[in-house]
């Protein structure tokens, strides 16, 4: 039995967050990717904000291409609930996410993305809120990932954790991932 826990814990860590495969941002635009042509090294993209397909060079594509994130995959990420997500764009403190629909609106039935840009603003808003009871001398206590923590999240670098007597993972190394 516990030898179930601990796999099922296991495969928890070893998930990782995947970005959207068709979606991204290009110029702050969602854009879907209609197929790519390596030959002739041009991809076919539809711009959903302008309501266009449009072609440009699979060299230029993928140089320039944001990952598109969904908001449940943006939570889980910065290990923030999706609700805390919606209560900080209702307040206005964070962009909303764009949303997959003509004109990038939110609505119920369509998923709304987030540009790895964005979220990384998000973190850098996350790290200025407070966590808990005030503190005496006024400064700031918060349990939010660091920049390379979050590159890590998203693949984008190597972070290698020892573990303390008291069972707490620390980095002890980074690494970026090109």
């Amino acid at each position: 039995m516990a030898g179930q826990d601990r796999e099922n814990a296991s495969e928890e860590v070893r998930r990782e967050i995947k970005p959207s495969g068709t979606w991204f941002f290009i110029d702050n635009h969602l854009c879907k990717l209609i197929t790519k042509n390596r030959g002739m090294n041009i991809a076919y993209l539809f711009d959903l904000i302008d309501q266009k397909e449009k072609t440009m060079l699979l060299s230029d594509f993928k140089k320039n291409k944001k990952r598109a994130y969904t908001v449940i995959d943006s939570s889980r990420l910065l290990k923030i609930g999706k609700k805390q997500i919606e209560r900080y764009v209702k307040a206005g403190l964070i962009p909303p996410p764009i949303g997959a629909v003509p004109g990038g609106k939110r609505t119920f039935s369509k998923k709304s993305y987030y540009s790895e840009d964005h979220i990384f603003e998000i973190r850098d808003f996350l790290s200025t809120i407070h966590r808990g009871r005030p503190r005496k001398d006024g400064k700031i206590t918060n349990s939010t990932l660091t920049e390379q923590e979050l590159r890590a999240n998203m693949g984008d670098a190597l972070m290698l954790y020892t573990r303390t007597k008291d069972g707490e993972f620390i980095p002890v190394w980074s690494e970026q991932v090109y």
